[in-house]
């Protein structure tokens, strides 16, 4: 690609495009080229007809001959920043070949309408996000030609979504490459910075042997450690205290249901009345072994057991079982 060559003075000074719309021959460097090389061509018969795509051996390929996409220009790195005419319409040429939308403008006019933008250190990237979102990060209002619509309708979508991107003096804002650049080059910088005062501090510091404050907070820790360690032994105390004298209680009580259980264990011996006295124990034994003996039968045992149970003497018509015969 030849440099961009002096105006000619015969064309448009910023597209280099003559009165009829087709690149000028003596000043433009892309003369040479096809003006409308997306257009469709008539089928060359070399390809499949119903996609233009080549098959072989080789493999699947657009056709050059009459696929509209099937001789790309020359590629422009996307995060390149474009310098100079030349540069400028080669990557709006390439911006015209990735982005349909922006196919209908032409490379020469989509360069007029970016040169501010190129011109401010924006790249074929930058663009795109900017056509896309606004500079909140939000997406883009609106409808969004289609490749076919027609150039001016193309043209007048691509000045408004630029114009969000226009500060309050008309120029164009930081891009978003440059940005991200700007806020990671302050990043690093707050980190070096750190990093340096810690660096510094370290320097400066007091061993902590030889610190006066380190000595102090030393000190303060032994005394809270010695005031904790009281607390928890006068806590100790007074919780073994409490539980003695509920054990104490206890035991009290204890005693005082064994004595009077014990009392009442004991038999209950009647006193005689006044002026008597007592029998003693063998006297006691010999009036029980010379009192009558009463002689019971069995026939009063079976009375009484019946009368127990509930039952009466056997009438006149109730029979013995079989079993008692």
């Amino acid at each position: 690609m030849e440099d961009a060559r002096r105006w000619c003075g015969e064309c448009h000074r910023r597209t280099r495009l003559t009165a009829d719309g087709r690149r000028c021959q003596r000043c433009n460097p892309l003369a040479g080229r096809d003006d409308d090389p997306y257009r469709r061509r008539a089928w060359c018969g070399r390809c499949d007809k119903r996609d233009r795509m080549v098959r072989d051996a080789g493999g699947v390929r657009k056709c050059r001959a009459c696929h509209p996409l099937g001789r790309p220009p020359a590629q422009w790195p996307m995060h390149d920043v474009p310098d100079g005419y030349t540069e400028q319409l080669i990557a709006c040429e390439w911006l015209c070949y990735v982005s349909p939308t922006l196919r209908r403008t032409g490379s020469d006019r989509l360069r007029m309408l970016l040169q501010l933008w190129f011109e401010a250190g924006w790249t074929p990237r930058d663009v795109l996000y900017a056509l896309d979102h606004l500079p909140t990060g939000e997406i883009q209002p609106g409808e969004i030609p289609t490749a076919s619509a027609d150039p001016r309708t193309t043209e007048a979508y691509v000045k408004r979504r630029l114009r969000g991107w226009l500060d309050g003096d008309d120029g164009p804002l930081p891009p978003v490459n440059r940005q991200i650049a700007d806020n990671r080059r302050k990043v690093v910088a707050a980190q070096e910075a750190a990093r340096e005062e810690w660096l510094r501090r370290t320097r400066v510091a007091v061993p902590p042997a030889l610190s006066r404050g380190a000595a102090l907070a030393r000190q303060v820790a032994r005394d809270a450690a010695e005031r904790n360690r009281r607390r928890r032994r006068a806590a100790d105390d007074r919780e073994l205290l409490r539980r003695g004298e509920e054990l104490a209680a206890g035991q009290e009580v204890s005693a005082r249901w064994r004595d009077l259980l014990a009392r009442e264990a004991q038999p209950h011996v009647e006193e005689p009345p006044p002026g008597v006295v007592p029998p003693n124990k063998d006297e006691r034994l010999r009036a029980a072994l010379s009192a009558p003996t009463q002689m019971i039968s069995l026939p009063t045992i079976g009375e009484s057991l019946r009368a127990r149970r509930g039952g009466d003497t056997p009438g006149p018509d109730r029979r013995p079982s079989p079993r008692r015969r």
